[in-house]
């Protein structure tokens, strides 16, 4: 038989149940708002892709110049990356440096495999002889591929932020 001890005593373990389930619930909840207000604030400034897409147009073009012009290009290019991430880091005050989701990943894979592609171009642009002009060509691409699909990763990165909840390790 049951006392009327052992009753209040469940009845309060069942209150305290529902307290913390409703405590964790609102936590979820804010957390939930937290996501979505770091989505809106890391919109990439209109600068940013131009600027990584004249980047990596130099070092996709840099190999078929002739004499010590692709190390200038490329050193330039190295030392341009951090000022470049540096200054969007300051402007946003978020910096994510890794995908949030499948499509943010494949979108990254894609400008990575364009990107070397077009640097492997270059270089066969001068061990084949060819004018260096020719360099141009890649460089165009990388440049344009850049800027495409470094908008529609940004994209892809605030909507997977937003939408489950996981922010990236930095």
């Amino acid at each position: 038989m049951e006392s009327d001890f052992d009753g209040r005593m469940e009845d309060a373990q069942s209150a305290s149940d529902r307290a913390a389930r409703a405590q964790a619930e609102t936590a979820l909840a804010e957390l939930a708002r937290d996501h979505e207000r770091l989505a809106t604030r890391i919109i990439t400034p209109w600068w940013y892709h131009p600027a990584l897409g004249l980047i990596t147009a130099v070092f996709a073009g840099a190999h078929a110049l002739p004499g010590v012009w692709p190390i200038a290009a490329i050193t330039l290019g190295i030392v341009a990356l951090p000022i470049l991430t540096t200054t969007y880091a300051r402007v946003s005050g978020v910096v994510v440096t890794k995908p949030a989701g499948p499509r943010s990943r494949r979108l990254l894979i894609a400008t990575l495999v364009m990107l070397v592609a077009a640097m492997s171009c270059s270089l066969a642009f001068k061990f084949l002889d060819v004018s260096p002009w020719w360099a141009l060509v890649p460089a165009g691409v990388t440049f344009v591929a850049t800027v495409v699909l470094g908008r529609r990763y940004d994209a892809a990165l605030r909507q997977e932020i937003a939408a489950s909840g996981t922010i990236p390790a930095r």
